[in-house]
């Protein structure tokens, strides 16, 4: 476990961890804490504590004097290996979940809370505060919203990505993300919104590239006397890697539609 307190230094991204390794899932074995990946108040008082399970993760984020800054922190926890996050091909499958409760966000403009992606900028399957929208964009994730009001501070919320790839890289059939809701706190029950396929050229994760995934929150625009934010994540499940055939080409005629 790590914790962080009163950090008045800047982290620049990427500076807490080595070159990628060229692996995927089945390789993970604790997460890379990079809290300040933005850091536009670098003096608010910050606790982060991170405690890595494959099946029963978490991530706790409690900010508050923020002082003077400009637009946004962000915090995350990326899934790694060693000191090395782990990079995701196109070939790799995943069926990915964990609990989100967004405790507080007091005079903060917002809070994005969920997975975290980076790959041609950061990408967020989670919740938007200010309006209680539940989405997926940024990075290669291909872009859904189930839409806005679906979110209060203070609910318990699950988040589940699977993640099925194609052929083959610039094959005929392309890889495709599930994402998955269940607010906890209203009964809404799993609600999926189906197989959406990737739009990269690769039609899929492409593999000459590292993409890391993890989960975090980004905090925008606080005030910087009376913004309090308060984020756990629990529950955090990556699959077994004996779990991930049937994610896999073999699996494809009966996980996912034909094309």
């Amino acid at each position: 476990m790590r914790e962080i307190t009163r950090l008045s230094f800047v982290l620049a991204a990427g500076a807490l961890v080595a070159p990628a390794l060229a692996s995927g899932v089945g390789d993970i074995t604790n997460y890379v804490d990079q809290p300040r990946l933005f850091n536009d108040f670098s003096g608010s008082s910050l606790i982060y504590m991170s405690n890595y399970s494959a099946s029963n993760g978490s991530l706790y984020i409690h900010e508050q004097n923020y002082g003077p800054g400009g637009w946004a922190n962000r915090h995350a926890a990326w899934f790694g290996n060693g000191p090395s996050k782990v990079d995701f091909n196109f070939g790799d499958g995943w069926d990915m979940s964990l609990t989100l409760q967004v405790n507080q966000a007091t005079d903060v403009g917002n809070v994005e809370a969920g997975f975290q992606a980076d790959l041609f900028g950061f990408g967020l399957f989670g919740v938007l505060t200010w309006n209680g929208e539940i989405a997926a964009f940024g990075s290669i994730l291909p872009f859904h919203s189930f839409g806005s009001g679906l979110y209060t501070v203070g609910d318990v919320l699950g988040l589940r990505m699977i993640h099925r790839p194609g052929d083959a890289e610039m094959g005929a059939v392309r890889s495709t993300m599930e994402y998955m809701y269940n607010n906890y706190t209203t009964g809404t029950g799993w609600i999926s919104s189906g197989e959406i396929d990737f739009t990269t050229l690769e039609g899929g994760i492409p593999s000459f590239f590292d993409f890391f995934l993890g989960v975090g929150a980004q905090i925008n625009q606080p005030n910087g006397t009376t913004g309090v934010v308060d984020v756990n994540f629990s529950k955090i499940a990556i699959p077994a890697p004996g779990a991930l055939g049937m994610l896999g080409l073999a699996g494809l005629a009966a996980l996912r539609r034909r094309r």
